[in-house]
């Protein structure tokens, strides 16, 4: 089962609500602590209770000791009846006016009826404290009534059990009821269960919080594992990139170099071989670098990536060609305003004068220039098919940075003149739905998906690289001429030329 697919992957959705336990914890507290709050600041109860013996007219129940098992089962089977009966709002009104203290006793000269006792006292009060169960499936029935007075609970039960008979016979011909054990005063109020509902309380908390994780489970479209791309799409994962925390703050300082961590260097060294691999067979030596949204990270993963190819000795151009959007030059620190891709298209300047050569030997680069208001057409017009010809012959790969697939058009009108594109996903921010509809486009143009680059910050790619192989890494580096040639990663815009 999986969310993707319109279900659940019950093994996913319980990890997601382990790692997010605390708000379980959370709600479970709060839970408790209002339940059990609430139990405690109220008032006490207390119950009296008292019995009926019900009959169902036949003489032999006048003798219980000759009483039969159908005569019991009917009469048990009349309870539900009587207690809907007496709970009846013709009933209840003759409950509320019966004389609790008829005239004579206590000294008063006019009965006192219950409602006069107790002003304010309505049938719907009174229905909702009484209740009637039958005693051990026996006919014997428990007319009970609990309130917050000990004498006001005695005084319905009774007014109860002297109306209720009469009632009971005038309603239901099949039987009759009569009254056996009378109401006292309660002396105790009813045990309080203070910490029973408030476990209650926490429970609920609990459960609240669970369903409200299991629906933002289901709204949550983000990429979260690699397992999700190989699962639901065609396109291989090429290589794992860990992505490093903050980097859009300087993104200059996240290039490859000789203090980049073991895992982050193979990570691109994985990718560019697979990469080479997959375009042994093609026609085309130019390769996009796209995703489906903006912010996955596509930039940084086709700095990086030209830089692994330069240090593997092959001769490569970066083309800023998100002309909308321009940000190779915050990577590798040249002049955002020099001229670029856009003025060669339009005939202001030449691919020899544009390029931009950096500190490494085989690495240059060719700027977005001035951004054009038609971006697109400059894309697919027969120039810009001239110039990736040309560029093709001067270069072993030429690798270009494009804009997200779903915001604008433009690395589709590339597609006849690429190998490919490389899709990068970042976990926890690229979306499925985005993912699909950016994969339907490609198809529809014939823009190749030559594989996927899965970015993300909690990649864990094994115990393999530890901290004793890593400083072995810087060591080995101090002897390695090609790693030797990267910008100074403290300040890489003194290393950088024009």
């Amino acid at each position: 089962m999986n969310k993707q697919g319109g279900s659940i992957d019950l093994a996913r959705l319980a990890v997601y609500i382990l790692k997010r336990i605390w708000l379980v914890i959370l709600c479970a507290a709060i839970g408790f602590g209002v339940m059990y709050y609430r139990a405690s600041k109220a008032p006490d109860t207390y119950t009296a209770s008292g019995t009926m013996f019900v009959t169902n007219s036949n003489p032999n129940l006048v003798n219980y000791g000759y009483t039969s098992t159908s005569d019991i089962s009917s009469a048990v089977q009349l309870v539900n009846i009587y207690s809907e009966v007496v709970k009846s709002e013709t009933v209840m009104q003759r409950v509320l006016e019966y004389a609790i203290e008829p005239a004579g006793e206590n000294g008063n000269e006019e009965d006192i009826l219950l409602s006069q006792k107790y002003p304010g006292l309505t049938t719907d009060d009174i229905r909702k404290v009484i209740s009637m169960n039958s005693i051990h499936e026996t006919p014997m029935v428990q007319v009970s009534c609990t309130t917050t007075d000990p004498k006001l609970s005695a005084d319905i039960c009774n007014s109860v059990l002297q109306v209720a008979p009469t009632a009971i016979k005038d309603v239901v011909t099949a039987g009759e009821a009569k009254a056996q054990d009378y109401a006292v005063v309660p002396l105790l109020a009813n045990g309080r269960a203070d910490m029973k509902k408030g476990f209650i309380g926490g429970l609920a908390g609990a459960i609240l919080a669970c369903a409200f994780l299991t629906l933002l489970f289901m709204m949550n479209h983000q990429v979260e594992k690699p397992g999700e791309i190989t699962d639901h799409y065609t396109p291989p994962i090429l290589s794992y990139i860990r992505r490093a925390k903050g980097s859009e703050k300087d993104a200059g300082a996240y290039l490859l170099n000789e203090k980049s961590d073991m895992d982050l260097v193979e990570g691109y060294a994985k990718l560019r071989m697979n990469l080479l691999y997959t375009l042994s067979e093609k026609m085309h030596r130019t390769v996009l670098v796209t995703s489906a949204i903006s912010g996955e990270g596509k930039s940084t993963i086709a700095a990086n990536l030209a830089v692994s190819l330069a240090m593997s000795g092959k001769k490569i151009l970066l083309v800023d060609a998100d002309m909308r959007r321009a940000c190779q030059s915050e990577i590798f620190y040249y002049d955002p305003n020099a001229s670029g891709l856009a003025d060669i298209l339009t005939g202001s300047t030449t691919a020899k004068k544009a390029i931009v050569s950096t500190v490494w030997e085989n690495l240059d680069i060719l700027p977005a220039g001035s951004m054009p208001s038609n971006p697109c057409e400059l894309l697919e017009s027969p120039t810009m098919a001239k110039l990736i010809q040309e560029l093709e012959e001067q270069y072993d790969l030429v690798l270009m940075d494009v804009p997200p697939i779903n915001i604008v058009s433009d690395p589709l009108a590339l597609s006849s003149q690429a190998a490919g594109t490389l899709f990068v996903v970042r976990q926890e921010f690229s979306d499925h739905r985005e993912i699909r509809r950016a994969l339907v486009s490609c198809e529809m143009t014939g823009l190749e998906v030559l594989g996927f680059v899965f970015y993300g910050e909690k990649l864990h790619q094994g115990k393999y690289y530890s901290k004793r192989s890593q400083r072995g890494y810087e060591y080995y580096n101090k002897y390695d001429t090609r790693s030797r040639v990267i910008g100074d990663p403290d300040n890489p815009k003194k290393k950088q030329k024009q």
